[in-house]
C-alpha cells in the first residue's frame, strides 16, 4: 500500500474520502463520482484527482483498505475453524451493497478481463492478493510440518472462494450450513 503518516492531514482526508466512498455504496450508487466523493467528504476534487488519479483507483484502494480491514484470515493454529470464520467474513461482507461494490472494483482491477489497472492502487491490490495467498499458505504449511495433507491456496480458492462470489454474483444466498461444506470439500474431509 502506498505510504501514509499515521495522522495528520493526509490521514484525515484519506479516512474522508474512504468514509465517502463507502457511505455511497451503502446508499446504493454503483459507481460514485469523483464529484459526489468530493461533495460528501468534504475534499476538494482536486486532492481526490492528485491522490487517485480516477475514481476506479479509489474505489479499489477503498476495497482493499476493507479488506484487509475487515476480513484479515485468522490464524488461530486451527485450519478447519480458521477457514470457516474467513469464509464466514467474506461471505457477509459480499452479502451486502458496499462490500459487493467493493468486490466488483477489485475483481476488475485484478482481471485481464476487467481491463486491469495500472498504478498505485493496482499495485496494492496485487499486494493485498499476494498478502492474502502467504497468510493462508503459512497456514497450511504448519498443517505441512504437523505430517497433514494440507490442500493448496488454489484448491481453497476453487473450492470455497469461487463459489462464495459467484452466489454473490448471481444474487443467491445460501444458508450458513453450506459454508462448513465447502470448506470440509476443500480439506478433503466430506
Amino acid at each position: 500500500m502506498a505510504e501514509t503518516r499515521p495522522g495528520g492531514r493526509t490521514a484525515r482526508t484519506r479516512a474522508a474520502v474512504h468514509n465517502a466512498v463507502r457511505e455511497l455504496f451503502a446508499e446504493g450508487q454503483d459507481q460514485p463520482s469523483v464529484r459526489e466523493v468530493s461533495e460528501r467528504s468534504g475534499v476538494h476534487e482536486v486532492t481526490i484527482y492528485r491522490r487517485w488519479g480516477r475514481i476506479e483507483s479509489l474505489v479499489l484502494d477503498v476495497a482493499v483498505t476493507q479488506l484487509n480491514e475487515e476480513a484479515p484470515f485468522p490464524d488461530s493454529g486451527d485450519l478447519r475453524r480458521d477457514l470457516l470464520d474467513w469464509a464466514h467474513a467474506v461471505a457477509g461482507q459480499v452479502k451486502t451493497r458496499e462490500g459487493f461494490a467493493l468486490f466488483r472494483a477489485l475483481a476488475a482491477a485484478t482481471s485481464p478481463l476487467g481491463g486491469g489497472q495500472s498504478g498505485p492502487a493496482a499495485a496494492d491490490a496485487a499486494g493485498y492478493l499476494r498478502q492474502r495467498t502467504a497468510q493462508m499458505q503459512r497456514a497450511l504449511d504448519r498443517v505441512a510440518a504437523a505430517g497433514g495433507t494440507p490442500p493448496t491456496v488454489a484448491h481453497v480458492f476453487d473450492v470455497v472462494l469461487a463459489p462464495i462470489y459467484l452466489r454473490a454474483i448471481f444474487g443467491y444466498e445460501p444458508p450458513d450450513t453450506d459454508l462448513d461444506a465447502l470448506v470440509d470439500r476443500a480439506l478433503g474431509t466430506s
